[in-house]
Parts: structure tokens; sequence; C-alpha cells
């Protein structure tokens, strides 16, 4: 391989995690914002979510109607995601992708300030062109009332 094409290669990857690392920060900012109708365009056609204990979900219709439509509408009030630390493979129009989240979440109908910190543990498919998330699965560390935290109380469990 020449110096040239070994050079585009690893342009084209740094595009591509970059692209990866673009679609997970809209995906953060259209569920914060619960922007549904936008949020259902992310996803490729046979994309399966696994979000613990709040369930597992397959196709975007279902991902988005009956998990965030559904369920995050009527039980949350508030919520920011911060997800860091990526780390991301790109194996040619696919790709794997990790981050760490912190987040904060009202939960309702208590009016219930929570903490939230996990692994998010992504897929990715290039679909003609455009990178998309093939799968989620969420592993959570610690779910917690914000005034216990997570050595008092690392997995809460949500009153009904």
């Amino acid at each position: 391989m020449s110096d040239a094409e070994e050079w585009k290669e690893t342009v084209q990857e740094l595009k591509d995690i970059d692209a990866i690392k673009r679609l997970k920060a809209r995906y953060c900012h259209l569920v914060d914002s619960r922007s549904w109708d936008e949020l259902t365009t992310l996803w490729t056609e046979d994309a399966i979510c696994d979000y613990g204990f709040f369930g597992k979900y397959s196709g975007p219709d279902e991902i988005v109607t009956k998990f965030f439509r559904g369920l995050v509408s009527s039980t949350s009030s508030f919520m920011v995601h911060m997800v860091h630390n990526p780390v991301i493979d790109i194996e040619g129009d696919s790709a794997s992708g990790a981050w760490y989240l912190t987040a904060q979440t009202t939960i309702q109908p208590a009016n219930q300030a929570v903490w939230a910190m996990g692994i998010y543990r992504d897929r990715f498919r290039r679909v003609e062109g455009q990178w998309k998330i093939e799968s989620i699965q969420f592993e959570f560390k610690y779910y917690t009332p914000f005034e216990d935290g997570w050595a008092k109380t690392p997995m809460w469990e949500i009153p009904t």
C-alpha cells in the first residue's frame, strides 16, 4: 500500500469516527428534547435496543413509539444525557462504539430527581452513505435518587 493510499484510509476512518460521534450526540439531543419524529430517522430498519430493566425493542417504530413516546414520555419530565469517553472501531461499513453515560432525570409522577450512569454498547451500519444506529445495549451501573446517591442506593426501583 502506498503512502497516499494509507493516508486516504486514515482520513476516511477519522471521518467515520467523527460521523459516529455526531450521530450519538444527535441521538442524545433528540432524546432530551423529545424530538421523536427526527429520532426515528437515526435507526437501521432492523435496529434492536436493549435498555436493561426498561426493556428490549425492535425496529425504529417500536423503539420510538413504545419506548420513547410511550415509556420515556410518560415517566420522565426532564433528561440530560452526557456521553463521554467514546471507544469506536470501524470495520468497513460497520462499526462498534462504547460510551459512558451520566444522566440526570426527573421521574414522574413523583417529581423525583434521579442520577443514572452506565455504559452504552452500540453497533452502527453505513446505509446509503450515512451512518445509522443498528443496535444499542445499555448496562446500568447505577440508577439512584438524587438525595441517596450511588453509594447508598445503587439500583433504585421506581415506585409503582
